[in-house]
């Protein structure tokens, strides 16, 4: 059975500055018709930080549609200023942890949520981390704050289901395994 679906028509809802909003009408593999509500989405980078004692930056931050403080990787939507994903991320590690990095490598690309979004993530893994000392301000509707944890206090932080937010357990799974089979700089030096 062929499982694509076509798009018969498309209106849009709502156009943002990060997110636009349109309902679809497609039709099914059986020929029947359905109505499918998407949102596309800027793309974003994403950063698995690790310092010199071996541990992940994580920021925490207030998160509107969910209510709640979430802990989560450093990352943001890559913009007109930005020449890559990779770009955006230094950006980002630099207003949001206040580094940069001499050791960077793409881990994967991703799409959030496929089932009504667009957005693809770029995961990147640094270390070789150095303090700035001429830090980029944050956006002005930016509020945060960046903690470093262990491998053994991001366990712990998840199992008591205080990291919701699916980039950083992804990440933090993804860490665990670099560790374990050995394929971080760190184990290859």
């Amino acid at each position: 059975m062929d499982l694509k679906e076509t798009e018969i028509s498309s209106k849009q809802i709502f156009k943002g500055r990060i997110v636009d909003l349109s309902v679809r009408t497609i039709k099914l593999p059986n020929g029947e018709t359905a109505t499918r509500e998407v949102v596309k989405h800027q793309p974003a980078a994403a950063v698995i930080a690790i310092n010199h004692e071996n541990k992940m930056l994580l920021v925490k931050q207030w998160r509107e549609p969910i209510k709640q403080l979430t802990l989560e990787i450093p990352a943001g939507l890559i913009d007109s200023t930005d020449a890559s994903p990779l770009d955006a991320m230094k950006r980002e590690l630099n207003e949001e942890g206040g580094y940069r990095a001499e050791y960077w490598e793409k881990i994967i690309e991703f799409y959030s949520t496929p089932g009504f979004t667009d957005e693809k993530m770029y995961l990147f893994y640094c270390d070789t981390l150095t303090k700035l000392e001429d830090k980029r301000e944050l956006d002005s509707d930016e509020f945060l704050t960046s903690s470093w944890y262990s491998l053994e206090e991001l366990k712990k932080l998840t199992a008591e289901g205080k990291i919701v937010d699916a980039k950083t357990l992804y990440a933090i799974s993804v860490w665990e395994n670099m560790l374990l089979t050995g394929s971080t700089k760190e184990n290859n030096d």
